[in-house]
């Protein structure tokens, strides 16, 4: 018998709010998993990599507003490490926001499909999607009210300028000034979608430009990658990060996520290194150390107090 489709209620904002309230944290996990960085206790194969996952979800993700595994970690092994994947997915619980790191976009069937193996196969309740195609390249990935696109816009790695940062021409049926790249990307995303299904990655890494981005589209949820081990410093996120209009403006957390990887799943190296097994003793030493990181983090992250009656995009003045 086939596998039946992942099914969810409510809108992914909405989700995303009551679990970023039930934490008071806005501390999504990213579950990156390297086989040569694994501590000790756990060999470099996918098997490895399996247990340590498994010891990072069930030790951090009592603090965590969202989970976020990134699809090439897996895919790398083959079909065996998305199977690990699938098998990691389900143990998250519903209540916790699942999204996939995929940066998805292709022509509309190829994208169709990739909304099918996204959403209703791996149980995705929110993915990374790549614009540059275009909104009809991505419009499967953005149509479903109860999932969500983040729209990669500024992004924290440091090449992020050469294309990102290109100044486009001014667009007179728009009213678009000349502006860079992303910029354009934030305006336009505001228009695409049937409405509360579409958000934007933007890097801690690139402050003023997270800040300017939030000008232009003050009710757009913000996913955050670049604090800790990239250097991001989290003030300006927390300041510039949560949507202060509809439709993520007004939420718990003002729709805002901020991804965490190297800065938890690292502070398992501390571990006593004289381990050669899964031994459940190796396994316990990591899962305190990896609770600890994520408790710290999670209270770095609270959420900035956001407006209660969020503001219409017209009204943002």
């Amino acid at each position: 018998m086939g596998r039946l489709p992942f099914r969810v209620m409510n809108t992914y904002l909405e989700r995303l709010a009551t679990r970023s309230r039930a934490v008071d944290s806005v501390l999504c996990i990213g579950v990156d998993p390297q086989p040569d960085t694994l501590p000790a206790g756990f060999p470099a194969t996918l098997a490895g990599v399996e247990r340590f996952c498994e010891v990072l979800l069930d030790a951090a993700m009592p603090f965590a507003a969202a989970v976020k595994p990134n699809l090439a970690f897996f895919e790398a092994f083959g079909s065996a490490g998305i199977a690990a994947l699938e098998r990691l997915r389900g143990r998250v619980p519903p209540n916790v926001p699942f999204v996939v790191d995929a940066k998805r976009g292709d022509i509309g069937t190829t994208a169709a499909r990739q909304a099918i193996a996204l959403y209703d196969i791996l149980g995705a309740d929110a993915v990374t999607a790549n614009p540059y195609l275009g909104s009809e390249a991505i419009e499967p990935l953005m149509s479903r009210g109860d999932r969500f696109a983040y729209l990669l816009c500024r992004t924290s790695n440091p090449g992020a300028g050469e294309l990102q940062g290109l100044e486009v021409a001014a667009d007179a049926a728009t009213g678009a000034p000349v502006e860079p790249l992303y910029a354009r990307i934030a305006r336009l995303a505001q228009t695409w979608g049937p409405g509360g299904t579409v958000g934007l990655v933007v890097g801690a890494t690139a402050p003023v430009e997270l800040e300017r981005i939030r000008g232009i589209a003050p009710g757009l949820a913000l996913l955050v990658p670049g604090v800790g081990a990239q250097g991001g410093e989290v003030e300006p996120v927390l300041r510039f990060g949560p949507a202060v209009v509809v439709p993520a403006g007004g939420r718990s957390g003002g729709g805002l996520l901020v991804n965490v990887s190297r800065g938890i799943s690292g502070a398992a190296g501390e571990a006593d290194r004289g381990g050669s097994g899964l031994s459940g003793d190796a396994a316990a030493d990591v899962a305190e150390l990896l609770a600890i990181a994520a408790g710290e983090w999670s209270a770095r992250l609270r959420p900035p107090r956001v407006p209660v009656g969020a503001m219409k995009a017209d009204d943002a003045g």
